[in-house]
């Protein structure tokens, strides 16, 4: 592994692991794009609104309007899940996160009602706010309450190394290549929409190929999946599709009735596979001119 690449992996595995609120993209944003321009200037970062209260912002490499084929990542991180990351299936990802929340929400209220109980026992004095106890028992129902707010909005994952910083860090060892044709972007609100995509999709030309890159970086095998397939190899399976963007995925396929099921278990999504991520930008370096 090359000094930068290390550099790289640390950076954005420990010091902006976490991308879910706007002040922890807006981080994010600032250090990619400093990282960036070490090796080109050609930088521009667009906003839209998701509601009246938010703006995501996508960042851009390249001349997007006039590029041929783009290739893009998103970079916001995803909640605290159960069970495996099922990729392409937003209804179960949906599922598994609010899963996840019930089953937290319902341990924090049994934590709570034990507190309250225990409390309410082990005190003989009655209720008066100048006593210490009592204060002492109100700052901690105050901070009871914050983190039950936190825990029922979702709890972050840190462990965002394959999904999705590795597609991160896949795109910044393609920075070097300066194709007038070929642009970059990393894309907001890419966990549970497309909301990135489209926005991309708007700005770009019409006859632009994208492709996708998620979680390039897991443990697992390494898929292509579009109508825009690139050249085999022995590292890579190629799946041809009609669907207008063509994926590059890190991925178990397992065949159902409704079509190809492409997930991740939770293990795998804990530990990067270096050498998927090298396979990745030697492929697009090939095929992509």
């Amino acid at each position: 592994m090359d000094e930068r690449l290390k550099d790289w992996l640390f950076r954005y595995q420990y010091l902006y692991p976490l991308r879910r609120t706007n002040k922890q993209k807006q981080r994010f944003l600032s250090a990619i794009a400093a990282d960036i321009m070490k090796m080109r200037q050609d930088i521009s970062v667009i906003e839209y609104k998701q509601n009246k209260k938010y703006v995501s912002s996508n960042l851009y490499v390249g001349n997007i309007e006039k590029a041929e084929r783009i290739i893009c990542t998103y970079y916001d991180t995803p909640p605290q899940t159960i069970g495996a990351y099922e990729l392409f299936d937003r209804k179960r990802q949906r599922q598994s996160v609010t899963a996840f929340i019930l089953i937290s929400v319902g341990i924090s209220l049994l934590i709570g009602l034990g507190l309250t109980w225990s409390y309410m026992n082990l005190t003989t004095k009655a209720f008066d706010f100048r006593s210490i106890s009592t204060l002492v028992a109100i700052a901690g129902y105050g901070l009871y309450f914050y983190l039950f707010s936190k825990v029922a909005k979702g709890l972050s994952n840190r462990r965002t190394i394959v999904r999705n910083t590795s597609s991160v860090l896949a795109l910044l060892m393609l920075m070097d290549l300066k194709q007038p044709k070929t642009a970059y972007a990393f894309l907001d609100e890419g966990c549970f929409g497309e909301l990135g995509l489209e926005a991309l999709k708007a700005s770009c030309g019409k006859s632009a190929k994208i492709y996708l890159l998620d979680s390039v970086g897991a443990d697992a095998p390494l898929h292509v999946i579009g109508n825009h397939p690139l050249k085999a190899s022995k590292q890579v399976t190629v799946h041809p599709s009609k669907a207008p963007i063509t994926y590059i995925v890190g991925a178990n396929v397992t065949k159902t009735a409704e079509g190809n099921r492409y997930f991740l278990r939770r293990s795998e999504l804990k530990k990067l596979n270096t050498a998927n991520l090298k396979t990745v930008t030697a492929l697009l370096q090939t095929n992509v001119q």
